[in-house]
């Protein structure tokens, strides 16, 4: 079973037109834009023989075979604002590839390949959506969620010619016997090893929220220092604490990503200040400590200022360790690709912990990749690539066929 790189490379090439300029690609979840990246997907399975269709919550979904619990293959189609090419979308490419390779093979157990929408979260705050919504792992009144223009989900799904209810998604039990999930690492260890394919053994734990920083707007030139609330310079010093405590924490890292102060005038004293929160550590202990600490450094920089202070938890993941039974069959199937692949801890979240976490027994491939990620400085070899959509078709093979 052996994959093309020249048809990965033209697929991944096509996918990047939409959103792309130059090597970045913008491409938000429920946009137009990614929108498009699923019909495109939908078009190319549509050829290989599979009834596509979208969920409620935009996720695209293949089905090759008839009835009975399926093997679920594939990745994300969104990006971050101005992110690389490659991350989620190449996981797209191998998993079509793979069944590209597979046609006309005789599979007795129904395989679908999905791209899920909104991996990144960016635009309405809530990570892995599409998968959350296919696994029953939304947060309370998700629909109701608005991005910076007030938009909220439930309109971003109608504007898209859906109900707007996400949680309409939601897979039955049963419905799934497995989830292969080929992603690029987003890292170096690869790299620096020499190797094309890992196998993903765990997924590290994620807190993404929202702080709120409450002061008191004043003039910038007759209020003294010592009679300041200033919500900027209070936001300051807890960012400060955070990465201090990140720091202190083995494998933890602590991430603020934006930043917006009201009323935004060189010359007022900062009113309010809001910042994002991405806590994330490879053992739930860890991560656990963490969050605590960073809540309660919220609560006494603020005291200690004069301030009011919020954390709003947008979503929240615990550490995933994923299946034993499909780690073992994937090592065998990237054996089988020619690759001796080792394991690897994922320092990212992915839409396989979601699958992993409600019952659904959930492996991952790992892709060498260079330059970063979440930039346009992000890379993968296409050999790579058609080594792992390799690998996968003979997973999927030794798992459905």
């Amino acid at each position: 079973m052996t994959a093309s790189a020249g048809r990965i490379r033209a697929r991944s090439a096509e996918l990047a037109r939409i959103g792309g300029a130059g090597t970045s690609v913008t491409r938000l979840g429920l946009s137009p834009e990614e929108r498009r990246a699923h019909e495109l997907v939908g078009r190319w399975l549509e050829r290989l023989g599979a009834r596509v269709r979208r969920d409620e919550a935009n996720n695209v979904i293949g089905r090759f075979g008839g009835r009975g619990p399926a093997l679920l293959v594939g990745s994300h189609l969104d990006s971050v604002p101005r992110g690389g090419r490659y991350d989620g979308a190449l996981g797209v490419v191998v998993a079509v590839e793979a069944m590209e390779i597979l046609a006309g093979a005789r599979l007795r157990r129904p395989v679908e390949v999905v791209g899920w929408t909104d991996e990144e979260g960016v635009r309405f705050g809530i990570g892995l959506f599409g998968s959350a919504a296919a696994f029953g792992k939304l947060p309370p009144r998700a629909r109701e969620r608005a991005d910076a223009a007030g938009t909220s989900i439930a309109a971003a799904l109608r504007a898209l010619g859906l109900r707007g209810d996400p949680a309409r998604a939601r897979r039955r039990r049963g419905e799934l016997f497995a989830y292969l999930e080929p992603h690029i690492e987003q890292g170096p260890r690869l790299a620096e090893r020499g190797l094309p394919l890992a196998v993903v053994s765990s997924i590290v734990g994620i807190l993404h929220g929202r702080v709120t920083v409450r002061g008191r707007q004043d003039h910038a030139g007759t209020t003294p220092m010592g009679q300041r609330a200033d919500a900027l310079a209070g936001a300051a010093e807890m960012i400060a604490r955070l990465e201090a405590a990140a720091r202190r924490r083995a494998d933890a890292v602590g991430t603020v990503g934006e930043i917006a102060v009201a009323p935004g005038a060189k010359n007022v004293v900062p009113g309010e200040c809001v910042f994002s929160l991405d806590l994330r550590a490879p053992h739930q202990r860890t991560l656990d400590a963490l969050v605590r600490e960073v809540r309660a450094t919220i609560g006494r920089v603020a005291a200690a200022r004069g301030l009011a202070a919020s954390l709003d938890v947008l979503n929240q993941v615990p550490v995933a360790r994923l299946d034993r039974g499909l780690r073992a069959a994937l090592r065998r199937a990237c054996a089988a690709a020619g690759v001796d692949a080792p394991e690897l801890v994922s320092g990212a979240g992915h839409d396989a912990e979601n699958a992993q976490l409600a019952g659904v027994p959930t492996g991952m491939i790992f892709i060498r990749s260079r330059g970063g990620s979440h930039s346009p400085r992000e890379s993968a070899d296409h050999r790579d690539a058609a080594l792992a959509a390799s690998a996968l078709a003979h997973a999927i093979v030794a798992l459905a066929g």
